[in-house]
C-alpha cells in the first residue's frame, strides 16, 4: 500500500503506515573522532581498527558518516610525529573496520604515525583522531 499512488498520505497515516520523505536531508559534518588501534604482529603489515569515541562498544559509524579516512607519515630516523596535516599522506577511505596495509621491505623498523577522521556522505571531514604511532615489524 505504501507505493500505491491511489492511497493518500492521510490514509497512510490513519493506517499507521510509514510515509516516505519527499526531500533529502544533508548529512551533518561529523563532530566526533574515530579512536584507532594498530596491530603490527605480522611482518610488514599493519591492521588498523577504529570505533567512534561516542560509542566505544560498537563498530558502527556515526549517523551520516560514509567512511573513516586514514592518513599516515612514515618517519625517518630521529623524526617525530607530524604536527600538521600537510605532513601526512592519504592512505584510504574505508567503510568497515579493520583495514590492512602492506609495507615494502625498506620500511621495516620505521615508525608510522596515523591520523584518522570521519567523512560524511558529501566527503566533508570531521575532527582528527589522536596520533597513533606504530613500528613496522621486520
Amino acid at each position: 500500500m505504501q507505493s500505491n499512488p491511489v492511497i493518500t498520505d492521510a490514509q497512510k497515516a490513519a493506517l499507521d503506515i510509514t510515509i516516505p520523505k519527499t526531500t533529502k536531508t544533508a548529512s551533518p559534518v561529523p563532530t566526533t573522532r574515530p579512536i584507532g588501534s594498530v596491530d603490527n604482529r605480522n611482518r610488514l603489515e599493519h591492521t588498523i581498527s577504529w570505533f567512534d569515541e561516542a560509542t566505544p562498544n560498537s563498530k558502527a559509524k556515526p549517523d551520516g558518516v560514509r567512511a573513516c579516512e586514514i592518513w599516515f607519515k612514515i618517519a625517518s630516523a630521529g623524526e617525530g610525529p607530524p604536527t600538521d596535516a600537510s605532513q601526512l599522506s592519504y592512505m584510504v577511505s574505508d567503510t568497515r573496520t579493520p583495514y590492512t596495509y602492506h609495507f615494502e621491505g625498506q620500511d621495516a623498523g620505521k615508525t608510522v604515525h596515523y591520523w584518522l577522521r570521519w567523512v560524511n556522505t558529501r566527503n566533508e571531514p570531521g575532527p582528527w583522531s589522536e596520533t597513533i604511532s606504530v613500528t613496522i615489524s621486520a
